[in-house]
């Protein structure tokens, strides 16, 4: 078997071979790994060995557990990247001049945030920073998206997220997303009535554009059922890879594996 991978896990990456618009994912495992594409190994059965080593994404610390998709507990609470407004932005406190680290909040909260909707194992709400479209959609694993809003720090985006979860749903389902693509949904349609809740509240945000992106996974079919492995619990999996979607590879046999989830695992891939 040729070995694809093997060093430290980290999120995915992936160079978008479509256009815009009309998204083509190719992903890959390192920054320095781009001419090794894991779409390659579509078809071909694969295995994942993890070696009984974590390292924290941040210091390097080998540690037994990670905490926040890949840290050490020490670099869980004092990261930016960690910081309470990653996943709930109506807490971000950077336009008070409150941070962990203001330099790096400069540079993603107060920026241009975009609240969207997409197509991701139904019809959700979320939250993104203008240097992020659209590797946010890809990693959630959406099939369409859409721009509602733009606001120009992460809190304001934050309350107009909060807003729209009365109408809206915030969350993946995740085995929807592993086991077939969205129902048809009129985005711009669905933008519209956004919209239209939000006219009635106090907040502030511009009105983006109405284009909408599409994301074609290269998925050479789906599995009927998904089964979520976890590496610590399973260190070996192997079988045929079916297709790569989100942050997740899919195997034939249901067997879905979370490569951010895993990041700071050392393993080694080969196929």
């Amino acid at each position: 078997m040729l070995t694809l991978f093997e060093g430290n896990l980290s999120k995915m990456q992936f160079k978008n071979i479509g256009t815009e618009t009309a998204i083509r994912p190719v992903y890959y495992l390192a920054k320095d790994d781009s001419d090794k594409a894991i779409n390659n190994a579509i078809g071909h059965d694969i295995e994942i060995s993890f070696n009984d080593r974590i390292n924290c994404i941040a210091c390097g610390k080998t540690i037994n557990k990670t905490y926040g998709q890949g840290y050490c507990y020490p670099c869980f609470i004092s990261v930016p990247q960690t910081e309470e407004c990653v996943l709930r932005p109506e807490l971000c406190r950077a336009h008070e001049g409150i941070a962990r680290d203001m330099e790096y909040a400069k540079k993603h909260c107060l920026a241009d945030q975009y609240i969207y909707l997409a197509l991701s194992g139904g019809l959700k709400v979320g939250v993104t920073r203008y240097s992020q479209i659209p590797t946010r959609w890809v990693d959630q694993g959406a099939v369409r998206a859409i721009k509602v809003a733009v606001t120009t720090n992460r809190y304001n985006a934050g309350l107009v997220e909060i807003a729209l979860k009365n109408i809206l749903a915030d969350k993946t389902n995740w085995r929807k997303m592993l086991t077939q693509n969205d129902e048809v949904i009129p985005l711009l349609d669905e933008k519209h009535k956004a919209l239209e809740f939000l006219n009635k509240q106090s907040l502030q945000y511009s009105v983006t554009e109405d284009n909408e992106y599409s994301i074609e996974y290269p998925i050479a079919k789906f599995p009927i059922k998904v089964n979520s492995v976890d590496l610590s619990k399973k260190p070996k999996i192997s079988g045929e890879l079916i297709g790569i979607k989100g942050q997740y590879l899919l195997f034939a046999d249901g067997n879905a594996i979370n490569i951010r989830k895993h990041a700071g695992f050392y393993v080694s891939i080969k196929y």
